[in-house]
């Protein structure tokens, strides 16, 4: 791979990097939220 084939290369695979990241944050928030939901909901007795 020459110079010019990388300053092409090099975003593309940030971009896709940066949206996998933001995927596994959010899944990862996602189930802290059910999961403090649920917690409330148990206490609350709405099961």
């Amino acid at each position: 791979m020459d110079k010019y084939s990388l300053i092409s290369l090099i975003p593309s695979v940030a971009i896709v990097v940066g949206c996998v990241a933001i995927v596994v944050v959010g899944v990862k928030m996602l189930r802290k939220f059910i999961a403090e939901d649920a917690a409330k909901a148990e206490m609350r007795g709405f099961e």
